[in-house]
Order: structure tokens, then C-alpha cells, then sequence
């Protein structure tokens, strides 16, 4: 089962993580919770998708804030979001970036950070799933954003079945226009 937790605003930058760190973290990540992770990380708002049997957002996060080296209690309350399940965390993610996608600037450093993430581990079945799902959604006329890879990307996962129903799924959720 896929969980995700996002951070944003002040909190975002407590817990932001150098490029060269990410890789670290998601090897102690994978260990906790013995499945792939993805996570998306800038000063502004902080993804992590993972994969585990049942949620572990409060162990996560306790590491996350000892290897980012901040105090778990100085992270906001209104700043941290967990979602539990496939489901639910996708149409979570995808209606923030939505929103997220309003502030150009914001957004081009998110679809910045997210390319090293994808290019980092361009077989992770997470991120092929985020992009299958983004790409599809990209289709649908009420959302007017970039792809999260950007324009100029040449990457063209597969659709799957199950992933054009996770696409179809957000859509109908109709909330998830930009």
C-alpha cells in the first residue's frame, strides 16, 4: 500500500534535504519500510511517497527530522499532511499540485526537483506511476498546467490499466482543477 506525507511552508525548509542526502535517506526509508520511496524535496514543500504494509508516518518522521537535523516539535502542525493508501495519497498529491502549479515559480523549482528525483531513479514504480497518472491528467481540459517533468521532457512511461484508473479516479473526484 502506498502512504504519502507532504510538508510545506516553513516546516518544508526544516526538513529540506540536499540532493547529496536524498540518496542516503531514501536507503534508510527503503529499510523501514522494505518498499520503494519517492521523495520530492525543496524549501517550500517536501513529498515522500512510500510503500509499507500499513502507515509509518510518525516513525518517518522522526528520522526524517533527525537526518535533516531540526526538532520534530518545531515542525507545524498545519504544515505536515499524511494519506493513507494509493488512492487517497495520489488525489491528495495531484490536487496540490494543481495548486501548487498557480505560482509559476513555486512550480518550476518543484518540476526542478522532481526531474533529479526521476532521473535519479528513473525505475522507481512510484514515480512511473506519478508520471503515468500526470501525464494522463494533463489530457483532461480544466487542468492547465506543465507536465511535472516539464515540457521539454522526452520520458514516455507506460499507462497502465491500473494506472489510467487511478487517473480516471482523480478526475471524477472533480476537485482536482487548477
Amino acid at each position: 500500500m502506498i502512504h504519502l506525507i507532504t510538508i510545506t511552508g516553513p516546516s518544508a525548509r526544516k526538513l529540506y534535504l540536499e540532493e547529496s542526502q536524498t540518496s542516503d535517506f531514501k536507503s534508510l526509508m527503503r529499510t523501514i519500510t522494505s518498499g520503494r520511496v519517492m521523495i520530492v524535496s525543496t524549501k517550500f514543500r517536501s513529498d515522500l511517497f512510500y510503500s509499507a504494509e500499513k502507515p509509518k508516518h510518525d516513525t518517518i518522521l522522526k528520522l526524517w527530522a533527525f537526518y535533516a537535523k531540526t526538532e520534530l516539535p518545531t515542525i507545524l502542525n498545519h504544515n505536515l499532511q499524511t494519506y493513507i493508501g494509493r488512492e487517497n495519497s495520489f488525489t491528495r498529491y495531484f490536487q496540490s499540485i494543481n495548486k501548487l502549479a498557480s505560482n509559476w515559480h513555486f512550480y518550476h523549482l518543484y518540476q526542478k526537483s522532481f526531474f533529479q528525483t526521476f532521473n535519479n531513479d528513473q525505475q522507481n514504480p512510484v514515480a512511473l506511476v506519478v508520471i503515468g497518472c500526470d501525464q494522463h491528467l494533463l489530457k483532461h481540459p480544466s487542468i492547465n498546467r506543465e507536465p511535472l517533468l516539464g515540457s521539454k521532457s522526452q520520458i514516455t512511461p507506460v499507462l497502465t490499466e491500473d494506472t489510467f484508473a487511478l487517473a480516471m479516479h482523480i478526475i471524477h473526484s472533480e476537485s482536482h482543477i487548477n
